[in-house]
């Protein structure tokens, strides 16, 4: 039905709903109070460049490392707290904790906490020994010697990511400890929000995620300490700029030639008077002998000075700077 009658105080009216288009429900998004977002767009420019970094050398050396085609990818960025992290972790791992420290600073060591899946250890521990790679699929723990060979691997990994860190802001990373079970990690509070950056690792048939957590109050102050050193090396190059110009301006002018006139005061005389002037005429200034005069630098009063003999000549003594209304007396 096209038209629909409507009865009121007034009549009946008609309306026509024909070209009428049904409201559009408001997108309402969801906010959990009790876990606030601290990260922000800022934040995450600045991690997109060390994330690029960490696939590409991550990836380089991966390949040369064991020989074998690898292929890092960016998978997401979020943040957690820390305990939802944990639970998400299979209890059999090998984690390693990282110290990250801002060189020429007071910071104190921000932790990192890297996870690799075991089927990616079990794999390179293969491949370290010699073997074909194949048979990584363990459901099981890691004995004494595995985990001493992943130590030397973790220990490589965290000199990429010091590599991967050194591209934003100048740090060192130091691989501090290592936990075979998450729950046990007491690097970062389980009640702190934590950043996670995943990653998508491809070796041959292993297609798995590995991730770094890095608490974001931490990572807000490395960040901060960055912008701080860019904005200081920024404004420094543009003040050295600034003092090329000027010396370069100062040098241009050093050759040219102005006009100076010292002006001993200025007096109004009719035409009349102008026009009888004989010599020996004497004409009255309104300004005592001792006063300063004003010196003109093409037209422009520039200087204050004092008038005097030197030798045989007259001359004037420079005082001091010109202000701006300092002709309204003379």
């Amino acid at each position: 039905m096209n038209q629909q009658s409507v009865q009121g105080h007034s009549g009946v009216r008609n309306y026509n709903f024909r070209n009428q288009r049904p409201a559009k429900p408001k997108r309402i998004k969801d906010y959990d109070f009790r876990k606030p977002k601290k990260f922000t767009k800022e934040h995450l420019r600045d991690l997109n460049a060390v994330n690029e970094n960490i696939m590409r050398i991550f990836s380089s050396n991966l390949s040369s490392m064991l020989r074998v085609f690898c292929e890092i990818t960016i998978d997401k960025v979020e943040e957690y707290h820390y305990s939802e992290y944990t639970n998400a972790l299979p209890d059999k791992t090998l984690m390693g904790i990282i110290d990250l420290k801002a060189k020429g600073t007071g910071f104190e060591s921000c932790p990192i906490v890297m996870y690799i899946p075991s089927d990616v250890n079990f794999f390179m521990i293969d491949i370290l020994l010699g073997g074909s790679g194949q048979g990584y699929a363990y459901k099981r723990g890691y004995t004494e010697v595995e985990i001493e060979i992943l130590k030397n691997f973790y220990g490589k990994l965290t000199e990429y990511l010091e590599e991967s860190w050194n591209r934003l802001l100048e740090c060192t990373c130091t691989l501090s400890s290592y936990e075979t079970n998450p729950k046990l990690v007491q690097a970062i509070s389980q009640d702190d929000s934590v950043i996670v950056l995943q990653f998508r690792l491809r070796m041959r048939e292993i297609d798995n995620i590995f991730s770094i957590c890095m608490p974001s109050i931490n990572l807000d102050e490395v960040l901060h300490i960055k912008n701080q050193r860019y904005y200081r090396s920024h404004f420094n190059n543009e003040s050295e700029k600034a003092s090329e110009r000027r010396k370069l301006i100062y040098n241009s002018l050093q050759d040219s030639t102005v006009e100076l006139t010292a002006v001993l005061d200025e007096v109004m005389l009719d035409m009349h008077d102008v026009v009888n002037l004989q010599v020996s005429d004497v004409i009255p200034l309104n300004k005592k002998i001792d006063s300063d005069i004003i010196v003109n630098v093409d037209g422009m009063p520039r200087f204050t000075a004092k008038l005097g003999e030197r030798k045989i000549k007259k001359a004037v003594k420079i005082c001091g700077i010109a202000q701006p209304n300092s002709t309204d007396n003379y």
